[in-house]
């Protein structure tokens, strides 16, 4: 995985909170070679779309 790819990855979750740490935690990835890019790039994307779902979905009282 190279990091355009994974920058595209997270690219629909711009509009979240700490996108730009998340760009950042996958240029320090990317500096340790592609395993670690690649699960960084994926553990990033999972916690973005739970964070999205939860505020979509969750209870408001």
């Amino acid at each position: 995985m190279t990091l355009v790819k994974a920058l595209q990855m997270i690219q629909p979750f711009k509009a979240m909170p700490y996108h730009e740490v998340a760009e950042a935690q996958l240029c320090a990835a990317a500096l340790r070679g592609k395993r670690e890019l690649h699960r960084a790039a994926y553990r990033i994307r999972d916690a973005f779309a739970a964070y999205e779902y939860a505020v979509t979905y969750g209870k408001r009282d």
